[in-house]
């Protein structure tokens, strides 16, 4: 994989030949989460589904229950059962019923995998083979870094309540749990992508993590995620509501602003903001999620917002001084970009997505995402040294231009084009 190139630099387009040809297409977009919810999965879709709309595209989506009223930007969307999991409705149906339901509806040129792991994803892609249908599976999620850590948190949980003395031989149990879970949800997600007629990578990281699943590497290719620079921008802080924010959340401007936006969910990791404790700046924290009542008694100095959504989110970031980003199992990071586009400095951890995102020492910090106190060091760094701040704020924001939704749509609809060649060799 080493000769795939970063997928958030401007690249020429797979099918750069056909930059003219403008037909239209039929696609399926089959989600694995519901576009009632809030996160990267979801917002993904939107944005694809927005720019299908303004191509003139015809699209219809399939995705796990609830579904927004009146379908999603003048598309039809048909719901799968679903189940509650950490906040997030996972799809329950049989792999029989959404074959069926895709048999039914008119033929597509393309079906669109939005994170498949679910039976819902699977069906899809068994679908499109017996169709004859070519598939992309977008990887987004990695799953199996969650299960890994799952499974040794609710073993460690049992083994915190046994003495000390018998706890080393559970500790290795635990450990040996983990590995096997991820082991487990790993093989899964290669025999899935595995499946796809292309399978799409937002980062280089992500596209070797594939790899060490089994994920043949002749199937990947590169495909990063948009920003809105229109809505994230540093012109908002000319805006009265992001003086009046800032006024608050600085104390009348005697304090820097660390913030942190994201779901509130485990694998974000939102308790390692403690360590931040005693830097002489007022911490944020905007999202919601399942931790959030737990974070609020963990940092009871911090100021939390709740879920934000288009200009109340934008002015949120405006309003900072600092982006930080705790999380470690991250395969690509939207935050980091929105950040970017806000012209905000960003430390996040040297692992996953953001080693693709941030240039370290130039649009942010780098931190060893085993040391908590590296986090710190490097949020102090940036909280004592306002220069530092706007200079890489700069750099940051220059980064991301040309990263809008609708080049990198128009990109994922040549990687569309390109397996529906792919299929069609196939066959011959």
């Amino acid at each position: 994989m080493d000769n795939i190139p970063s997928p958030l630099v401007n690249m020429p387009s797979p099918s750069a030949r056909r930059a003219g040809d403008e037909h239209t297409m039929s696609v399926l977009v089959v989600s694995e989460s519901s576009l009632e919810q809030t996160n990267g999965v979801s917002g993904s879709v939107r944005h694809v589904l927005r720019r299908f709309a303004a191509r003139g595209f015809d699209a219809r989506v399939i995705s796990p229950e609830p579904a927004p009223e009146g379908g999603c930007d003048g598309f039809p969307v048909d719901t799968t059962p679903a189940w509650p999991i950490q906040n997030f409705n996972v799809a329950v149906p049989t792999k029989t019923s959404v074959i069926r339901l895709i048999r039914q509806l008119p033929r597509p040129d393309v079906i669109h995998v939005a994170a498949p792991i679910s039976k819902l994803g699977h069906a899809a892609l068994i679908a499109g083979e017996e169709m004859g249908v070519p598939t992309v599976a977008i990887y987004q999620t990695d799953v199996a870094q969650y299960a890994r850590r799952f499974a040794r948190e609710a073993l460690d949980g049992v083994v915190d309540g046994v003495m000390p003395k018998h706890t080393g031989w559970l500790r290795k149990i635990s450990r040996a749990a983990g590995e096997g879970a991820e082991q487990i949800v790993a093989a899964r997600i290669a025999r899935m992508h595995n499946m796809a007629t292309l399978t799409l990578a937002p980062t280089t990281q992500a596209a070797h993590r594939l790899e060490t699943f089994g994920v043949d590497p002749q199937l990947i290719r590169p495909w990063g995620r948009g920003v809105d620079s229109q809505l994230f921008t540093p012109l908002r802080r000319q805006r009265d509501e992001v003086h009046r924010l800032r006024e608050r959340w600085s104390r009348g401007g005697s304090l820097p602003v660390v913030g942190y936006v994201g779901r509130l969910a485990p694998e974000k990791q939102v308790e390692r903001l403690a360590v931040l404790d005693g830097l002489g700046m007022q911490l944020v924290v905007v999202g919601g999620g399942p931790c959030e009542d737990g974070l609020r008694r963990l940092l009871p100095n911090a100021v939390f917002t709740g879920m934000l959504h288009g200009d109340d989110l934008a002015d949120a970031y405006a309003a900072l001084d600092v982006f930080v980003h705790t999380g470690a199992e991250e395969t690509f990071g939207q935050t980091i970009q929105e950040a970017m586009a806000s012209a905000l400095p960003v430390v996040a951890p040297a692992a996953g997505g953001p080693l693709d995102l941030v240039d370290d020492g130039r649009t942010g910090l780098l931190f060893d995402p085993a040391d908590d106190d590296d986090l710190r060091s490097r949020v102090e760094r940036l909280v004592e040294d306002a220069a530092l701040r706007r200079a890489m704020g700069s750099s940051g924001l220059e980064a991301v231009k040309g990263r809008t939704w609708p080049a990198l749509v128009d990109q994922l609809i040549d990687y569309y084009r390109l397996a529906a060649e792919l299929r069609m060799a196939r066959s011959a």
